[in-house]
């Protein structure tokens, strides 16, 4: 019964979040009802503390974890169900528009590393005519062990990753641009972030140290007695 409108908010939002996200999935509404309930139930908790009972540094720590694996599931459960990957060939000043954002190469150009020759590309990116990001993409040659890598270029976001990578030269002036677009990542590494803190703030809980030092002064008072 206490849990009784939680699990109403959980099963609402697990079956309407895919939806606004663009398209309903049985896994995706899964993993919502999981974050969601997890919430909720926090958010439970929260309010009957609050509402008069002590809360010591162990009951917010297992808050604090209990969110973080809320943003967990929600961010796993995302990126896995709405990722977007897809390759363009893209000659200079040409673009390709990817789920709502426009990608546009400017240039591509060679530079001179530290230890390393590169072919560096620039990437304008932007949303509903306002530019957003430029990204530098490079394919590297490093002379001393003759192998070649691909530097992938990230523009970070609170609910979305753009990636951006150099694929192969196609033509004289056209590369082929593999780009990425990854929702919720940085909630995965949020999740995991808030485990750790709450359970570290769990484990400074003052009661826990005040056993343990009953439990010392115990056994040093029972090794007097018996000397």
């Amino acid at each position: 019964m206490r849990l009784r409108w939680a699990a109403l908010v959980s099963v609402a939002t697990a079956l309407l979040l895919p939806f606004v996200l663009g398209s309903w999935r049985p896994l995706v509404a899964l993993g919502v009802l999981i974050a969601a309930w997890t919430f909720a139930s926090v958010a439970t908790s929260v309010r009957e503390r609050i509402g008069g009972k002590h809360v010591t540094r162990a009951v917010i720590g297992m808050w604090i974890a209990h969110a973080g694996v809320g943003v967990f599931v929600l961010g796993v459960t995302l990126v896995k169900a709405y990722a977007i990957e897809e390759d363009a060939r893209l000659t200079h000043g040409a673009s390709v528009d990817v789920a709502g954002y426009r990608f546009r190469l400017h240039d591509v150009r060679d530079i001179d590393g530290p230890n390393y020759r590169a072919t560096r590309a620039t990437v304008f990116v932007s949303r509903d005519a306002r530019e957003i990001a430029t990204l530098h993409p490079e394919k590297r040659m490093f002379d001393v062990s003759n192998t070649q890598t691909t530097e992938a270029t990230i523009d970070h976001g609170i609910f979305r990753d753009l990636y951006v990578a150099m694929d192969r030269q196609d033509g004289a002036d056209a590369w082929t641009l593999r780009i990425q677009i990854k929702p919720f990542v940085r909630w995965i590494w949020a999740g995991c972030a808030l485990m750790a803190a709450g359970g570290l703030l769990a484990a400074t809980n003052r009661r826990r140290v005040r056993v343990a030092a009953l439990d010392s002064a115990n056994l040093t008072l029972a090794g007097e007695t018996g000397r």
